[in-house]
């Protein structure tokens, strides 16, 4: 890799850090003004987001796995009954 290269990315770097940080001091600002019911409002979206919407994309593709799976089993048994009848 060249200089240029690591300077550049570099750069980036530190763009994207002083973009996070920028975000979160207007969050802070934005938070700071406030009312109490907006941000009780807030908090329980927060929570719906970090808590709720995971698991339920967790149990969704876990329930999908399980499906294709069982799926596989039911196809492959159709496949050798049939062709067990078929030979007779």
């Amino acid at each position: 890799m060249t200089r240029t290269y690591h300077r550049s990315f570099g750069a980036t770097l530190e763009d994207f850090a002083r973009d996070i940080v920028a975000a979160c001091r207007r969050a802070v600002r934005a938070i700071a003004v406030m009312p109490w019911p907006a941000m009780l409002a807030c908090c329980i979206a927060l929570a719906f987001v970090i808590s709720v919407l995971p698991l339920a994309l967790f149990l969704f593709v876990l329930f999908m796995g399980i499906k294709v799976i069982v799926g596989a089993f039911v196809v492959d048994h159709r496949r050798t009954h049939r062709e067990h009848y078929g030979k007779q």
